[in-house]
């Protein structure tokens, strides 16, 4: 791994500064307590809802187990799509989608298991860019850009299963306002982060840490790269609006397919469970793991959540436990897949 490269030394320091802030305020032992607090309300659930009909529903599965795979397996290509866009362009190598899936696994590996506020693996994802011949500075921009979009396709989704779900329960006769006011809403939302983005936030993070009297090798290095990245990335939202549309677009894609996973998943544990209430289900989740950072993994805290939303909806809940007890196995899947990929990258 190239240690030395400036501009990945500038992702490095801005996306794990929040990770390492919260594990300053969260000491491994304290850690250790909140993992088991987690299996406890994780038991606390699996006695409410009844040991019997959860493995019951977890039966129910048979050798159609494997089938639980597929749906993620779209999503994380459609996500890749999306982040190709994001790409430096020009005449120089470019990964494939394939490759670019795999790469977008093992950052998202390392976002999942390690307590960095989802943020840890974007250096890893640029780094393995530059193994594949990429410049670092425009595999930064590309990084970051992809998260902002991603960020703002998340926000949508969202607001509009709000909607959906105020419209269930008969707070909405008409979806349509609402509607137009949530897109104006996530439009304001959207031109603030590009906005934030083209004020220079690498050479403003760069006087926040003077400020505090942050010094040393590295941090010379992030504020002697801080111009070039700041300037690549205002470049980028001037010159390809374009792309970031696309890249936005297909990641609200990869959000909505999240939706036939969960209609996946109840179908395969025997829940008959409508579009329109898998759409909420999926939506109104989102904000549980981010809630939850705190707790490794958000052990027992989606769980919970999810149970919680089931619960609100009128649906069984043994089923909901069952899905999101086995969306933590596809979770670990494919995790594996992405660190087995990133060893592999590395060595």
């Amino acid at each position: 791994m190239d240690t030395g490269n400036p501009p990945l030394d500038a992702l490095a320091d801005a996306t794990a500064a929040p990770g390492a802030a919260r594990r300053e305020d969260v000491p491994p032992r304290d850690r250790r307590w909140l993992a088991l607090l987690g299996l406890v309300l994780l038991g606390v659930l699996v006695s409410q809802v009844g040991a019997e009909d959860l493995l019951a529903r977890l039966r129910h599965l048979g050798w159609r187990a494997p089938l639980l795979a597929w749906p993620f397996a779209l999503i994380a290509a459609i996500d890749g799509w999306a982040w190709s866009f994001t790409l430096p362009r020009g005449d120089g190598p470019r990964p494939g989608l394939p490759l670019l899936t795999m790469i977008r696994l093992a950052g998202e590996s390392v976002n999942n298991l390690t307590p960095t506020a989802y943020l840890g693996g974007e250096p890893v994802k640029a780094m393995l860019l530059v193994d594949r011949g990429i410049d670092a500075a425009g595999g930064t921009v590309s990084v970051i850009v992809a998260k902002t979009a991603l960020t703002v396709g998340q926000v949508l989704f969202v607001l509009l299963g709000i909607v959906a779900a105020l419209e269930r329960f008969g707070v909405l006769r008409s979806g349509t306002l609402p509607v137009a006011l949530l897109c104006g809403l996530g439009a304001l939302f959207t031109a603030w982060l590009v906005r934030i983005q083209q004020r220079a936030p690498i050479a403003r993070a760069v006087g926040f840490g003077r400020r505090l009297g942050l010094h040393g090798p590295r941090f010379a290095r992030l504020a002697a790269t801080a111009p070039r990245v700041d300037g690549e990335l205002r470049s980028f939202y001037s010159v390809r609006g374009r792309d970031f549309a696309a890249s936005t677009f297909l990641h609200f894609a990869g959000w909505l397919a999240g939706t036939l996973e969960m209609k996946v998943f109840a179908d395969l544990v025997g829940l008959s469970l409508g579009w329109r209430d898998a759409f909420v289900i999926e939506s109104l989740s989102q904000p549980l793991s981010a809630g939850a950072a705190i707790v490794p993994g958000a052990l027992g805290i989606r769980e919970a959540g999810g149970v919680a939303i089931f619960r609100v909806l009128g649906l069984d809940e043994s089923a909901g436990l069952a899905i999101w007890i086995l969306r933590r196995l596809r979770e670990a899947l494919y995790s594996a897949l992405g660190l087995a990929f990133l060893v592999a990258r590395r060595r």
